[in-house]
């Protein structure tokens, strides 16, 4: 971390690599301690929703699990000014999924903060594509044997960077490792394949179901690792095993608005 907060020479192939492929790994982002208090937050969190009967709620954050949908629609909780813990059905059945985690506990805000190296990411986002990026949400996600996951797909043509901070060793498909296509951030025609052929048959625009000589990569880490990702190219999570646990802290970040 301290050699590319220095802007020399790992900072500039970072980025570089970044732009080209669409992903990097930045090893040990967050400390030791800064795990520990994610994981017992993800934990915590979860235990505590488990033990709540139907229709109560968390007294810090909303709640949406089973048809109790508090808020509803990506953007409410993404402009949500409390946190929310969003239990997610369908694809990704068995998610956690909290929305503003730095404003669940206020204690945890500079670990959260501290581990996420937002400036870092958004010198090198910046360099990588041009554009100046700011934060739009950030996420701490726990999978519990998700066995089920979306297929691969981008989100949206524009462009926009996601960092994943592990919290939980990933070191096998069973436990759901983030994978990404490298390179299909750029490729333009294999993004207009899959629309027509999703088109054609009724699926989501943005799925990517005919991938040709294309190839996936899980992203296999450590906890304290960082993966930041071009999420304009091809990616999914891994389907679980039943047993497995996995949880993640997320920051996404797109170009920034044009004030006035």
């Amino acid at each position: 971390m301290e050699a590319l907060q220095r802007r020399g020479l790992r900072f500039h192939l970072a980025a570089l690599t970044l732009a080209r492929t669409g992903i990097i790994v930045i090893r040990a982002a967050a400390s030791e301690a800064a795990v520990r208090t994610l994981a017992r937050m993800a934990e915590t969190t979860w235990e505590q929703v488990s033990r709540l009967p139907p229709g109560e709620s968390l007294p810090s954050a909303y709640l949406n699990r089973d048809q109790e949908r508090v808020l509803r629609g990506y953007k409410a909780l993404v402009e949500s000014e409390k946190p929310v813990v969003n239990f997610r059905h369908g694809d990704d059945d068995g998610m956690m999924d909290i929305f503003h985690p730095e404003n669940l506990i206020p204690e945890a805000r500079s670990t959260i903060l501290e581990a996420l190296h937002e400036d870092l990411v958004k010198g090198l986002a910046k360099r990588a594509f041009m554009k100046k990026f700011q934060v739009t949400c950030r996420n701490l996600y726990v999978n519990h044997g998700v066995e089920n996951t979306r297929f691969y797909h981008c989100d949206g043509e524009s462009v926009k960077v996601k960092t994943f901070v592990y919290i939980t060793d990933v070191d096998s498909l069973e436990i759901g490792p983030y994978c990404y296509v490298k390179h299909s951030h750029r490729s333009k025609s294999l993004r207009r394949r899959n629309q027509a052929f999703n088109q054609q048959h009724g699926f989501n625009k943005h799925e990517y179901r005919l991938m040709g000589s294309q190839t996936s990569l899980p992203i296999f880490a450590k906890a304290g690792d960082m993966v930041v990702s071009a999420q304009h190219g091809a990616h999914r999570g891994h389907p679980q095993a039943p047993s497995a646990r996995r949880t993640v802290l997320v920051n996404v970040m797109g170009p920034r608005r044009a004030e006035g």
